[in-house]
């Protein structure tokens, strides 16, 4: 259950931040990378280079680190005018986070970053120490683990599955507000409310009925 808490919260930050594409690029530059709030401010847009068909990042933070970075984060980033796109303090960049986290649970940069490494740890499921990945090996792992290189966060399915978690974790049924707050389309939102459950209350049923008996 913590850790489907954990996923709802980091996607909670990826979908609801889509209404500001500067700020989505933001955070998908963190839960993309594992950025620290000191390598975004000290990020240019020359930092990123092409290796083949992979994309690649050079972070100049409190030691020289390369990473691998998903298609769309990168188109984003382009999109932002100059060289350095994110002239933000470190305070500037904590208060976007909190904007898009869960009305219970507010986050900022390094604690989103943690909570995107433990995911990416347990999601594995291996002992896996990133920082001692080649390049080639950590953008394997990417791939195979991160869900912006999958885009499985923002398709249909997995939207799907936001909305019944957002409306049981919120308890929040009327589609409208859903909408509003997530910036879902309604006409989605409706059908999805209609078509199931939530894991999260199929969960707390499994585990009433496995008190009871």
């Amino acid at each position: 259950m913590k850790m489907l808490r954990l996923e709802f919260d980091l996607q909670h930050h990826l979908v609801l931040s889509r209404k500001n594409p500067f700020e989505h690029a933001l955070i998908r530059l963190i839960l993309s990378t594992l950025a620290t709030s000191m390598e975004i401010m000290n990020f240019k847009k020359k930092d990123m280079k092409r290796k083949g068909n992979s994309l690649l990042i050079q972070f100049h933070g409190e030691k020289k680190r390369i990473s691998p970075l998903d298609k769309e984060t990168h188109e984003l980033i382009n999109s932002v005018e100059g060289e350095k796109p994110f002239q933000l303090s470190e305070q500037e960049i904590d208060e976007i986070v909190s904007k898009y986290s869960p009305r219970d649970k507010k986050y900022n940069a390094k604690s989103l970053r943690n909570a995107m490494f433990l995911f990416l740890k347990d999601s594995s499921l291996f002992e896996v120490k990133l920082e001692e990945l080649s390049q080639e090996e950590l953008l394997d792992f990417m791939l195979d683990f991160n869900p912006l290189y999958s885009g499985s966060w923002l398709d249909e399915e997995g939207l799907r599955e936001f909305v019944l978690n957002y409306s049981a974790l919120s308890k929040i049924t009327d589609p409208k507000r859903i909408s509003e707050e997530t910036g879902i389309e309604e006409s989605f939102v409706s059908s999805t409310l209609q078509s199931g459950k939530s894991i999260f209350l199929l969960a707390k049923k499994f585990d009433n009925e496995r008190f009871i008996s």
